[in-house]
């Protein structure tokens, strides 16, 4: 019985070791082609660079294969200069055999995998990045391939905080980002099929924050408790995202202004659709403040030199339609509060949506091609169901609806005339005082309260700009509501009735449209 266990285990250990040294084998034959798809597929992806793969000094053992890689990029604009070319990768790998490597065990992985690649950045790769590690890896890396040849890659860096005063000038790593970093512990973990068209995603990062003090065209990063997932969505037609973030600043610089925009407190879950060439966005936005401050040479910046929105959140949804490529949809934002330098400018909602928008005019990327036909019509209709702002004066508020028929490549370049509309709604409701008090706080923005005579001073001074650019003769509109001065309009009009509204009065169709379109 002894015998037949140990005859079984010896076959058993001989047949991994034949298995593995055949997967060995079957790596070796399929490198070079592997390779050169990868390269194809980057290529073919995007026009911006071009990539080469090389590797060298390839050993090749039972249970593994341990080789050198280089990854190199040339931008294709100006491929032919050779210090245009940068390195991604420079180091060794190892490469572990399956069927089951230990180190794919060692990950929760139990169903037979081709190969592991384990990397871990070596000391001679980068002295520097090793010491500032703490005399350890940089970065780690795993990537795992099943025989149905679905990718697993882990990515895992260490904590580095490096600024100019930690190095010394000839630092390659102070020279390469001519700045300050600091970056916390971070994980990346990706798994997807052969396709691409599966992937899950998961990034987790504590602190990123990157500085740069010479280079006008790299950007400030700052990235806190920052985390991302993304994975196929319910039909598989797109990818859904989810980031949550404390906080997420991005600033640039150049010899005029150093503008910044931060989020903190940020929360987004989407979806993007690709369908004809055009990203197709679904999400739902929140965020407990975003600040825009245009010039951040001196810190801090001065609170009247800042914009805040508090408490924002928008909502933005699309339905693709595939017969007739265009997108019903809405878009809803709302926000608690504007902070124009030191005033409180007021609160502000928005609630729009569509119906048969060409899905080109989501990027003003017209289509020239499969709907520019003469014959191709369309009928679009876009709703504003809310335009509503409050400040301590007062309210303004709107309200619209268009339905348009006609030629689609004219509509969808917006070049339409009364024959084009089906239907109007519009509805008006802003108060000079209103108006007065927010153009006062524009032009205020280090002063928190208002005099009256400021006040005063801004209301006539949008009485005399409505009667001096003729806005006064434009028939949409009136001046005077329930005795109270403002922008004010009621319009009701469909093509196929025989009379309209026009600010409470009810006009013959053809009266209608002479008054307010004139001879159009």
């Amino acid at each position: 019985m002894k015998k037949s266990v140990i005859a079984i285990g010896i076959i058993a250990i001989l047949g991994y070791v034949g298995s593995s040294w055949y997967t060995g084998n079957v790596i070796k034959n399929n490198i070079d082609k592997k390779i050169e798809q990868i390269t194809q597929k980057i290529d073919n992806d995007q026009d911006g660079f071009s990539i080469t793969i090389e590797y060298s000094d390839y050993r090749q053992s039972i249970f593994s294969t341990n080789l050198h890689l280089t990854v190199k990029v040339i931008p294709k604009n100006f491929s032919w200069l050779i210090e245009d070319t940068k390195t991604l990768f420079n180091d060794d790998i190892t490469i572990h055999h399956g069927p089951f490597p230990i180190i794919a065990l060692s990950e929760g992985k139990f169903t037979p995998q081709m190969a592991w690649i384990e990397y871990a950045m070596s000391e001679a790769l980068s002295p520097e990045l090793w010491q500032l590690a703490g005399n350890q890896p940089f970065i780690t890396a795993k990537l795992g391939m099943s025989y149905q040849e679905n990718l697993t890659i882990k990515l895992a860096n260490k904590a580095l905080n490096l600024v100019d005063s930690d190095s010394n000038n000839n630092s390659e790593i102070l020279s390469f980002i001519n700045g300050s970093l600091e970056v916390s512990d971070g994980d990346i973990n990706i798994e997807v099929n052969k396709h691409l068209s599966d992937l899950h995603a998961q990034v987790n990062i504590d602190k990123f924050i990157y500085k740069n003090y010479k280079n006008f065209s790299k950007p400030q990063v700052t990235l806190q408790k920052f985390n991302l997932s993304a994975y196929p969505n319910s039909d598989k037609t797109g990818i859904h995202y989810n980031i949550n973030a404390d906080k997420i600043a991005l600033g640039s610089h150049n010899h005029y202004i150093e503008p910044r925009i931060t989020f903190d407190n940020l929360k987004y879950q989407g979806d993007t659709l690709h369908k004809t060439g055009v990203i197709i966005p679904n999400h739902h936005t929140e965020m407990g403040k975003m600040t825009l401050e245009f010039n951040t040479s001196s810190e801090p910046v001065p609170d009247d030199q800042k914009i805040i929105i508090n408490n924002l959140m928008v909502d933005q949804e699309n339905i693709f339609n595939p017969t007739n490529n265009t997108v019903d949809g809405l878009l809803k934002a709302d926000a608690e509060s504007v902070l124009l330098g030191l005033p409180n400018v007021g609160s502000v909602s928005l609630d729009l949506s569509y119906q048969n928008i060409p899905v080109t005019m989501l990027s003003n990327n017209f289509d020239y091609t499969d709907f520019d036909d003469k014959q191709t019509s369309l009928n679009s209709q876009i709703s504003l169901n809310k335009f509503h702002f409050k400040n301590t004066i007062g309210e303004v508020n709107a309200n619209a609806f268009v339905a348009l028929s006609g030629i689609r490549s004219r509509l969808e370049r917006f070049i339409i005339n009364i024959n084009n509309i089906d239907s109007l709604k519009l509805n008006v409701d802003a108060p000079f005082n209103v108006l007065a008090y927010f153009s006062a706080q524009l032009k205020t923005p280090n002063e928190e309260a208002l005099t009256p005579e400021q006040i005063e001073k801004e209301n006539l001074s949008i009485k005399s700009s409505i009667a001096e650019n003729n806005f006064i003769k434009i028939p949409l509109f009136t001046f005077e509501k329930n005795n109270i001065e403002g922008v004010y309009s009621e319009v009701d009009y469909a093509k196929d009735k025989q009379e309209a509204t026009l600010n409470g009065q009810i006009l013959p169709i053809q009266d209608f449209l002479q008054k307010v379109f004139g001879d159009n």
